[in-house]
Protein backbone atom coordinates (compact mmCIF):
# COMPACT_ATOMS: atom_id res chain seq x y z
CA UNK A 1 0.00 0.00 0.00
CA UNK A 2 0.85 3.41 -0.49
CA UNK A 3 1.63 6.23 2.06
CA UNK A 4 0.10 9.38 2.00
CA UNK A 5 3.46 10.91 1.45
CA UNK A 6 3.95 8.73 -1.68
CA UNK A 7 0.95 9.76 -3.12
CA UNK A 8 1.01 13.74 -2.46
CA UNK A 9 4.47 13.51 -4.30
CA UNK A 10 3.34 11.71 -7.35
CA UNK A 11 0.30 13.86 -7.57
CA UNK A 12 2.94 16.72 -6.90
CA UNK A 13 5.04 15.65 -10.61
CA UNK A 14 1.80 15.37 -11.99
CA UNK A 15 0.96 18.75 -11.25
CA UNK A 16 4.06 20.24 -12.04
CA UNK A 17 3.81 18.43 -15.62
CA UNK A 18 0.52 19.71 -16.66
CA UNK A 19 1.62 23.18 -15.55
CA UNK A 20 5.11 23.65 -18.09
CA UNK A 21 2.46 21.92 -20.57
CA UNK A 22 -0.42 24.40 -20.24
CA UNK A 23 3.17 27.24 -20.40
CA UNK A 24 3.87 25.89 -23.66
CA UNK A 25 0.97 26.61 -25.26
CA UNK A 26 0.11 29.54 -23.82
CA UNK A 27 3.49 30.39 -25.39
CA UNK A 28 3.04 29.40 -28.57
CA UNK A 29 -0.02 31.44 -28.79
CA UNK A 30 1.78 34.49 -27.46
CA UNK A 31 4.18 33.79 -30.79
CA UNK A 32 1.57 32.83 -33.12
CA UNK A 33 0.05 36.59 -32.90
CA UNK A 34 3.74 38.15 -32.77
CA UNK A 35 4.57 36.49 -35.96
CA UNK A 36 1.49 37.42 -37.70
CA UNK A 37 2.22 41.54 -36.59
CA UNK A 38 5.91 40.85 -38.00
CA UNK A 39 5.12 39.24 -41.16
CA UNK A 40 2.44 42.08 -42.04
CA UNK A 41 5.35 45.11 -41.00
CA UNK A 42 7.71 43.19 -42.90
CA UNK A 43 6.04 42.88 -46.31
CA UNK A 44 6.42 46.11 -46.85
CA UNK A 45 10.07 46.26 -46.85
CA UNK A 46 10.86 44.24 -50.06
CA UNK A 47 13.64 45.54 -52.17
CA UNK A 48 14.76 45.07 -55.58
CA UNK A 49 18.25 44.94 -56.59
CA UNK A 50 19.33 45.17 -60.34
CA UNK A 51 23.32 44.58 -61.34
CA UNK A 52 24.51 47.22 -64.04
CA UNK A 53 25.31 44.35 -66.64
CA UNK A 54 21.63 43.79 -66.98
CA UNK A 55 21.16 40.97 -64.83
CA UNK A 56 17.54 40.02 -63.71
CA UNK A 57 16.35 41.69 -60.41
CA UNK A 58 16.40 39.93 -57.49
CA UNK A 59 14.02 39.99 -54.60
CA UNK A 60 15.17 40.56 -51.00
CA UNK A 61 13.31 39.26 -48.41
CA UNK A 62 13.54 40.10 -45.00
CA UNK A 63 11.68 36.70 -43.57
CA UNK A 64 10.87 36.78 -39.67
CA UNK A 65 12.68 34.63 -37.60
CA UNK A 66 11.14 32.52 -35.15
CA UNK A 67 11.04 33.21 -31.68
CA UNK A 68 12.47 31.25 -28.87
CA UNK A 69 9.31 30.05 -27.50
CA UNK A 70 8.04 29.29 -31.13
CA UNK A 71 11.86 27.27 -31.75
CA UNK A 72 11.25 25.12 -28.07
CA UNK A 73 7.79 24.60 -28.74
CA UNK A 74 8.43 23.40 -32.50
CA UNK A 75 11.20 20.88 -31.75
CA UNK A 76 9.42 20.01 -28.10
CA UNK A 77 6.85 16.91 -28.69
CA UNK A 78 4.66 14.88 -26.21
CA UNK A 79 3.83 11.17 -26.46
CA UNK A 80 1.69 9.04 -24.12
CA UNK A 81 1.47 5.17 -24.64
CA UNK A 82 -0.35 2.51 -23.12
CA UNK A 83 0.14 -1.73 -22.97
CA UNK A 84 -2.65 -3.46 -21.58
CA UNK A 85 -1.34 -6.75 -19.94
CA UNK A 86 -3.78 -9.37 -20.79
CA UNK A 87 -5.09 -12.93 -19.76
CA UNK A 88 -3.15 -15.97 -20.56
CA UNK A 89 -3.39 -19.01 -22.86
CA UNK A 90 -4.45 -21.23 -19.98
CA UNK A 91 -8.15 -20.01 -20.00
CA UNK A 92 -8.42 -18.04 -17.04
CA UNK A 93 -9.10 -14.26 -17.91
CA UNK A 94 -8.57 -12.56 -14.45
CA UNK A 95 -4.99 -13.52 -14.41
CA UNK A 96 -1.71 -12.37 -16.43
CA UNK A 97 1.97 -13.20 -16.91
CA UNK A 98 3.73 -10.41 -15.42
CA UNK A 99 7.69 -10.46 -16.36
CA UNK A 100 8.24 -7.07 -15.35
CA UNK A 101 7.84 -7.67 -12.15
CA UNK A 102 6.65 -4.14 -11.25
CA UNK A 103 3.99 -3.55 -8.11
CA UNK A 104 3.83 -7.11 -7.59
CA UNK A 105 3.99 -9.05 -3.80
CA UNK A 106 6.35 -11.64 -4.52
CA UNK A 107 8.15 -11.14 -7.14
CA UNK A 108 9.58 -13.81 -9.91
CA UNK A 109 6.57 -15.60 -8.88
CA UNK A 110 5.07 -13.85 -12.79
CA UNK A 111 1.12 -14.44 -12.23
CA UNK A 112 -0.79 -10.89 -11.24
CA UNK A 113 -3.80 -9.23 -11.84
CA UNK A 114 -4.63 -7.96 -15.32
CA UNK A 115 -2.70 -4.59 -16.02
CA UNK A 116 -1.71 -1.62 -18.06
CA UNK A 117 1.34 0.23 -18.51
CA UNK A 118 1.59 3.81 -18.79
CA UNK A 119 4.03 5.88 -20.12
CA UNK A 120 4.31 9.72 -20.92
CA UNK A 121 7.26 11.06 -22.69
CA UNK A 122 8.32 14.52 -23.35
CA UNK A 123 11.32 15.06 -25.76
CA UNK A 124 12.92 18.18 -27.14
CA UNK A 125 14.75 17.78 -30.30
CA UNK A 126 17.78 20.07 -29.92
CA UNK A 127 19.05 19.40 -33.54
CA UNK A 128 19.37 16.36 -36.12
CA UNK A 129 21.84 14.89 -33.69
CA UNK A 130 20.99 15.27 -29.96
CA UNK A 131 17.69 15.29 -28.06
CA UNK A 132 17.01 15.47 -24.36
CA UNK A 133 13.59 14.77 -22.52
CA UNK A 134 12.05 13.02 -19.69
CA UNK A 135 9.35 9.87 -19.16
CA UNK A 136 6.90 8.81 -16.43
CA UNK A 137 5.85 5.56 -16.50
CA UNK A 138 2.49 3.73 -14.29
CA UNK A 139 1.20 0.52 -13.65
CA UNK A 140 -2.64 0.11 -12.80
CA UNK A 141 -4.18 -3.24 -11.50
CA UNK A 142 -8.02 -4.50 -12.63
CA UNK A 143 -8.64 -7.91 -11.81
CA UNK A 144 -8.80 -9.86 -8.01
CA UNK A 145 -6.23 -10.52 -6.17
CA UNK A 146 -4.10 -13.96 -7.65
CA UNK A 147 -2.98 -16.41 -5.59
CA UNK A 148 0.74 -17.99 -6.44
CA UNK A 149 1.72 -21.51 -6.07
CA UNK A 150 3.38 -21.14 -2.55
CA UNK A 151 0.03 -19.31 -1.55
CA UNK A 152 1.04 -15.65 -1.60
CA UNK A 153 -1.52 -13.03 -2.99
CA UNK A 154 -0.74 -10.28 -5.26
CA UNK A 155 -3.04 -7.70 -5.55
CA UNK A 156 -3.86 -5.19 -7.64
CA UNK A 157 -2.60 -2.18 -7.34
CA UNK A 158 -1.77 1.31 -9.41
CA UNK A 159 1.60 3.37 -8.82
CA UNK A 160 4.47 5.13 -10.25
CA UNK A 161 7.54 2.77 -10.65
CA UNK A 162 9.39 4.24 -13.48
CA UNK A 163 10.78 8.13 -13.90
CA UNK A 164 13.60 9.16 -16.27
CA UNK A 165 15.70 12.45 -17.97
CA UNK A 166 17.62 10.77 -20.69
CA UNK A 167 19.23 12.26 -23.38
CA UNK A 168 19.65 11.12 -26.96
CA UNK A 169 22.62 11.08 -28.46
CA UNK A 170 24.30 10.86 -32.17
CA UNK A 171 23.99 7.97 -34.22
CA UNK A 172 27.08 6.19 -35.49
CA UNK A 173 27.24 4.87 -38.60
CA UNK A 174 29.04 1.69 -40.18
CA UNK A 175 29.04 -0.17 -43.27
CA UNK A 176 26.89 -2.56 -40.91
CA UNK A 177 24.57 -0.60 -39.93
CA UNK A 178 23.84 2.49 -37.24
CA UNK A 179 24.08 2.26 -33.97
CA UNK A 180 21.69 4.74 -31.92
CA UNK A 181 22.09 5.05 -27.98
CA UNK A 182 20.83 6.80 -25.25
CA UNK A 183 21.88 7.91 -21.43
CA UNK A 184 18.79 8.13 -18.58
CA UNK A 185 19.18 9.08 -14.73
CA UNK A 186 16.05 7.03 -12.82
CA UNK A 187 14.77 8.59 -9.66
CA UNK A 188 13.56 6.38 -7.42
CA UNK A 189 9.42 6.94 -7.56
CA UNK A 190 8.03 3.64 -6.79
CA UNK A 191 6.91 2.83 -3.35
CA UNK A 192 9.40 -0.52 -3.32
CA UNK A 193 12.62 1.75 -4.55
CA UNK A 194 12.38 4.05 -1.69
CA UNK A 195 11.63 1.41 0.30
CA UNK A 196 14.91 -0.49 -0.42
CA UNK A 197 16.90 3.02 -0.19
CA UNK A 198 16.86 3.33 -3.82
CA UNK A 199 19.04 6.64 -4.33
CA UNK A 200 18.68 6.86 -8.16
CA UNK A 201 19.62 4.35 -11.30
CA UNK A 202 21.98 4.80 -14.39
CA UNK A 203 20.73 3.27 -17.96
CA UNK A 204 22.34 2.61 -21.54
CA UNK A 205 20.22 1.74 -24.00
CA UNK A 206 21.32 0.78 -27.75
CA UNK A 207 20.00 0.21 -30.50
CA UNK A 208 22.11 -1.26 -33.86
CA UNK A 209 19.93 -1.51 -36.67
CA UNK A 210 21.49 -3.83 -39.53
CA UNK A 211 21.53 -2.58 -43.12
CA UNK A 212 19.01 -3.61 -44.83
CA UNK A 213 18.70 -4.51 -48.89
CA UNK A 214 14.63 -4.33 -48.16
CA UNK A 215 12.75 -1.04 -47.81
CA UNK A 216 9.85 -3.57 -45.75
CA UNK A 217 12.31 -5.40 -43.97
CA UNK A 218 14.23 -3.54 -40.48
CA UNK A 219 16.27 -5.95 -38.23
CA UNK A 220 18.89 -5.23 -35.50
CA UNK A 221 19.63 -6.18 -31.72
CA UNK A 222 18.75 -4.23 -28.87
CA UNK A 223 20.81 -4.33 -25.73
CA UNK A 224 20.25 -2.21 -22.05
CA UNK A 225 22.60 -2.10 -19.19
CA UNK A 226 20.86 -0.71 -15.75
CA UNK A 227 22.32 0.46 -12.67
CA UNK A 228 20.69 1.26 -9.40
CA UNK A 229 22.38 2.84 -6.80
CA UNK A 230 21.44 2.39 -3.21
CA UNK A 231 22.35 3.75 0.40
CA UNK A 232 23.18 0.87 1.70
CA UNK A 233 26.93 0.53 0.90
CA UNK A 234 27.29 -3.14 0.68
CA UNK A 235 23.54 -3.38 -1.76
CA UNK A 236 22.20 -5.55 1.34
CA UNK A 237 18.95 -4.58 3.13
CA UNK A 238 18.89 -5.31 7.02
CA UNK A 239 16.52 -7.67 7.89
CA UNK A 240 12.75 -6.31 8.69
CA UNK A 241 12.97 -7.55 12.25
CA UNK A 242 14.80 -9.77 14.43
CA UNK A 243 16.16 -13.31 13.22
CA UNK A 244 14.90 -12.38 9.45
CA UNK A 245 17.10 -12.96 6.73
CA UNK A 246 18.65 -9.84 4.72
CA UNK A 247 17.53 -8.80 1.43
CA UNK A 248 20.29 -8.48 -1.39
CA UNK A 249 19.40 -5.47 -3.43
CA UNK A 250 18.79 -6.24 -7.53
CA UNK A 251 21.46 -3.87 -8.48
CA UNK A 252 22.32 -4.34 -12.38
CA UNK A 253 20.37 -6.05 -15.20
CA UNK A 254 21.72 -6.90 -18.42
CA UNK A 255 19.15 -7.39 -21.02
CA UNK A 256 19.15 -7.74 -25.06
CA UNK A 257 18.71 -9.62 -28.05
CA UNK A 258 17.64 -9.52 -31.92
CA UNK A 259 14.49 -7.54 -33.62
CA UNK A 260 12.88 -7.59 -36.43
CA UNK A 261 9.81 -6.04 -38.11
CA UNK A 262 7.98 -6.74 -41.76
CA UNK A 263 6.35 -3.59 -43.14
CA UNK A 264 3.04 -4.80 -45.58
CA UNK A 265 2.61 -1.48 -46.67
CA UNK A 266 1.87 2.18 -45.30
CA UNK A 267 -0.59 0.89 -42.49
CA UNK A 268 0.32 -2.77 -41.51
CA UNK A 269 3.78 -4.32 -39.66
CA UNK A 270 4.56 -7.28 -37.57
CA UNK A 271 7.18 -7.91 -35.84
CA UNK A 272 8.94 -10.16 -33.10
CA UNK A 273 11.40 -9.62 -30.25
CA UNK A 274 13.54 -11.72 -28.37
CA UNK A 275 14.90 -10.31 -24.81
CA UNK A 276 17.73 -12.50 -22.75
CA UNK A 277 18.01 -11.33 -19.43
CA UNK A 278 20.58 -11.63 -16.34
CA UNK A 279 21.01 -9.67 -13.58
CA UNK A 280 23.66 -8.79 -10.05
CA UNK A 281 22.26 -8.96 -6.59
CA UNK A 282 23.71 -7.65 -3.11
CA UNK A 283 27.51 -8.48 -3.14
CA UNK A 284 27.70 -9.47 -6.37
CA UNK A 285 27.62 -6.01 -7.39
CA UNK A 286 30.53 -5.02 -9.50
CA UNK A 287 31.99 -8.65 -10.48
CA UNK A 288 32.07 -10.96 -13.22
CA UNK A 289 29.55 -13.27 -11.24
CA UNK A 290 25.72 -12.78 -13.24
CA UNK A 291 22.11 -14.84 -12.03
CA UNK A 292 20.52 -15.91 -14.88
CA UNK A 293 17.19 -16.26 -13.21
CA UNK A 294 15.22 -13.50 -14.83
CA UNK A 295 12.76 -14.74 -17.71
CA UNK A 296 14.11 -15.00 -21.10
CA UNK A 297 10.95 -14.00 -23.07
CA UNK A 298 9.64 -13.54 -27.44
CA UNK A 299 7.20 -11.53 -28.77
CA UNK A 300 5.37 -11.02 -31.44
CA UNK A 301 2.82 -8.26 -32.40
CA UNK A 302 0.98 -7.04 -35.37
CA UNK A 303 0.94 -3.25 -35.62
CA UNK A 304 -1.62 -0.97 -37.96
CA UNK A 305 -0.75 2.72 -38.08
CA UNK A 306 -3.89 5.04 -39.35
CA UNK A 307 -3.18 7.61 -42.05
CA UNK A 308 -6.32 9.72 -41.06
CA UNK A 309 -6.59 10.07 -37.42
CA UNK A 310 -5.42 12.87 -35.85
CA UNK A 311 -2.16 12.21 -33.23
CA UNK A 312 -3.10 8.45 -33.20
CA UNK A 313 0.25 7.11 -34.04
CA UNK A 314 -0.05 3.33 -33.95
CA UNK A 315 -2.64 0.72 -32.42
CA UNK A 316 -1.63 -3.07 -31.85
CA UNK A 317 -1.64 -6.71 -30.35
CA UNK A 318 1.17 -9.13 -29.00
CA UNK A 319 1.76 -12.28 -27.79
CA UNK A 320 4.53 -12.73 -24.84
CA UNK A 321 5.78 -15.81 -24.10
CA UNK A 322 8.52 -17.35 -22.00
CA UNK A 323 11.32 -18.88 -24.03
CA UNK A 324 10.46 -22.22 -22.43
CA UNK A 325 6.52 -21.87 -24.07
CA UNK A 326 4.04 -23.28 -21.67
CA UNK A 327 0.36 -21.72 -21.98
CA UNK A 328 -0.03 -20.36 -18.20
CA UNK A 329 2.81 -18.50 -19.03
CA UNK A 330 2.26 -16.97 -22.85
CA UNK A 331 0.06 -13.69 -22.05
CA UNK A 332 -2.11 -11.78 -24.91
CA UNK A 333 -2.14 -7.98 -24.83
CA UNK A 334 -2.73 -4.62 -27.08
CA UNK A 335 -1.08 -1.15 -27.30
CA UNK A 336 -1.37 1.90 -28.80
CA UNK A 337 0.41 5.08 -29.17
CA UNK A 338 -0.65 8.89 -29.61
CA UNK A 339 1.86 11.76 -29.91
CA UNK A 340 1.06 15.62 -29.47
Amino acid sequence: MKTKSNVSSQLLILALAGLVIVFMIQVAKADSALLAQSGTNQSSQIGTYSSTRGQAQVLQIKMPQKSLGRRLLDNTTLGYYQMFLGPTLSGNTNETYNVFQETMDVPRSGRAPLQSFHAVNLRHAINTDWAVGASLAAVDGYTNTVKTRGGAENTPDSSFFNARLYVSLPSYQTKFGTLFSTVSYEAPTSVISRNDGMNGGLVITESFALKSHSPRWTYGLMGQYYRSYFEHQTNVKPPPFLGGAPTQLQTVIVSGGPYATYRFNDRWQAGSLVTLDWDQRGVQTDSREFNNNLPHRARVSMTYFPQNVKYLQSVGMFSQALIKFRPETTALGAEFAVKF
